[in-house]
């Protein structure tokens, strides 16, 4: 018994010294949990899961190393994870799983579960243990985590540092020299060179501690074929690589540059802006002095935020034909890759219209407010002095021809007329005794007389006929409204109706005086009116007058124009909207021609 206790002390001192003495992340992982199932014995397998970030929950340590954990062990892991909490299962093979959470922070950073054979009553025990040495491994997470922290807050402090050196440039060509010569001071660099792309190669921009250089320099050229290599790849390269380096990146160029400047070391990082790549820059070392992996993060980080700064600052320092120059190509570039799906379709659809104006042609036509009249307007009137006696129509109604539309009052020429009949008879009886007693001067004087009573007599029977005024034809009363006026006097030649006729009518059109070039005598057109908007009704023009009117703030000129086929619906007055065709032309120049006139009319009006 003493023996095996020696042994057994032997066993736990020796993990001890190989726990203390781990010197990387995995060995630590590997000689706790050794440790740990030495201390609790009786252990047949262990294992130590921790969280490896975007890989999810993964192995970091089994006991006995090279041991596969079988599928009931696998699902007591598991379920740790699952349940974030300490638990205790009997195995099917016998004896108990045991599993309990790492946390960091009240986060689950692990799950270490062990398989046992022992009693039950020691469990509790067993479990206190696992809670004491988890605390171990809690502190390497956070020793691990700090330690990443400071890594990142010394990258992001460089990299801040050197963006505020370049942002404090006003020109590019000023930021550029300034960022290559703090990156090559920084990292102890012989060269630093930056370039960007144009077309489909990179040129260099500025080089560390050379103010000035020439584009067409043998070391200029293989430089940019060196980037080039970088961004065509789309890859950080650093050449020569680690044996253990698994990039599989085509070093050709870093190749024969490094052989033929004496085999220096060259970190080429490429710039990109999401997936367009538009520059790069190269660092060079001797040959003692390799690039790694942690100057290579560093590196990176401060190049990805520098250079979307020199990018900005490249882009403002353009000229404006550069600019646009620009802008075209990146359209051109939208519409030929791919993706932008909704331009290329907006581009098809304007092709396509562009196409169909081109060859699309339709009828010029002028439009005019238009009012419909009839082609006679036949005046009634008062024959003579008189007073109304009665009016029998009004205006808007239909009468036929000697339809009687009014009477005057001939009561008085009545009277008049039974006078001249009295006096007729009187001077008749005169002529006939002068006659009988052979007066013949005395006879010629009463047949003058007589004569003269005749005329007068005729005269009022010819009033007395004209006292009822007829419709000279069938027709529409246009105006004249006699109903409120019976009664009254009227004057001789006072117009009292207007009568049009109902199967003859002409347009008359208001025309724009911009439009009038375009009108001449016998084109035809078309009119709609705004109470048969359903029909429209042909027309001819046949004058073209120079009578103008203001209306709406503009100058009209009037046209008359005859219907071609009059319908029984039409009345004198209806108002629409006459169309005037005159010639076919391209439907782009029918819409733009009220422009053109515009702006040749503001020309000519501003032109000095």
């Amino acid at each position: 018994m003493q023996i095996e206790s020696e042994t057994a002390h032997d066993g736990l001192r020796q993990a001890w010294v190989q726990f203390s003495a781990a010197a990387s992340y995995e060995e630590y992982c590997q000689h706790w949990l050794a440790l740990l199932c030495t201390r609790i014995g009786s252990v047949t397998m262990a294992a130590l899961v921790l969280d490896s970030g975007e890989a999810g929950f993964q192995p970091t340590a089994i006991w006995p190393e090279k041991s596969q954990p079988d599928a009931e062990f696998t699902a007591l892991i598991e379920e740790g994870i699952d349940e974030a909490t300490g638990l205790v299962h009997s195995l099917a093979g016998g004896g108990y799983g045991v599993a309990f959470p790492i946390r960091v922070d009240d986060e689950l950073a692990g799950v270490v579960a062990l398989s046992l054979r022992v009693p039950n009553l020691v469990l509790p025990e067993i479990m206190e243990q696992v809670q004491w040495g988890s605390a171990w491994i809690e502190l390497l997470l956070r020793r691990h985590r700090g330690q990443e922290k400071n890594l990142q807050f010394e990258r992001l402090s460089g990299a801040v540092d050197l963006l505020g050196a370049v942002l404090a440039e006003s020109g590019f060509h000023s930021a550029a020299m300034t960022f290559v010569n703090e990156l090559a001071t920084a990292y102890g660099c012989d060269r630093v060179s930056f370039g960007l792309s144009k077309g489909a190669q990179i040129q260099i921009t500025a080089l560390s501690h050379s103010a000035q250089f020439g584009k067409k320099m043998n070391l200029i050229r293989r430089l940019s074929g060196v980037m080039d290599e970088a961004v065509l790849q789309r890859g950080v390269i650093n050449y020569p690589g680690s044996d253990d380096d698994s990039t599989l990146l085509v070093e050709r160029e870093h190749m024969q540059f490094s052989l033929s400047y004496g085999n220096a070391r060259l970190l080429t990082v490429p710039l990109h802006s999401g997936e367009d790549y538009f520059g790069a820059v190269t660092l060079e070392r001797a040959a003692d002095r390799p690039f790694v992996p942690d100057e290579v993060d560093r590196i990176r980080s401060i190049v990805a935020l520098s250079g979307e700064a020199l990018k900005n600052k490249h882009s403002q320092d353009k000229t404006w034909y550069q600019h646009l120059g620009s802008a075209c190509g990146t359209q051109v570039k939208r519409l030929i890759g791919k993706g932008y799906l909704g331009r290329k379709l907006s581009l098809i659809v304007l092709a396509a219209v562009v196409a169909f104006f081109s060859v699309a042609t339709g009828s010029y036509r002028v439009a005019a407010d238009s009012v419909l009249e009839g082609s006679v307007r036949r005046a009634i009137v008062a024959p003579f002095e008189g007073y109304l006696e009665s009016a029998d129509v009004k205006a808007g109604e239909r009468v036929v021809a000697g339809q009687e539309m009014s009477r005057l009052d001939d009561r008085d020429l009545t009277l008049e007329k039974l006078g001249h009949l009295s006096e007729q008879a009187k001077l008749q009886r005169q002529y006939e005794e002068a006659v009988a007693n052979r007066d013949r001067s005395e006879a010629k004087v009463v047949q003058a007389q007589l004569e003269q009573n005749r005329a007068e007599l005729e005269l009022v029977v010819s009033k007395l006929s004209r006292t009822r005024l007829r419709a000279p034809f069938d027709g529409f009363v246009v105006s004249g409204d006699l109903s409120q006026r019976l009664g009254s006097a009227v004057e001789q030649g006072e117009l009292l109706f207007e009568v049009a006729p109902l199967d003859s009518y002409r347009v008359i059109l208001w025309v724009d005086e911009h439009r009038m070039a375009d009108i001449t005598e016998l084109q035809a057109g078309r009119l709609v009116l705004n109470s048969l908007p359903e029909h429209t009704f042909d027309f001819r023009v046949t004058q073209v007058t120079p009578v103008t009117e203001s209306r709406d703030g503009g100058n009209f000129f009037r046209v008359e124009a005859e219907l071609s086929e009059p319908a029984p619906e039409l009345r004198p007055g209806m108002e629409g909207v006459g169309k005037i065709e005159v010639s076919e032309h391209k439907l782009i120049w029918i819409w733009t021609y009220p422009l053109q006139q515009w702006i040749r009319l503001k020309l000519w009006a501003w032109w000095p």
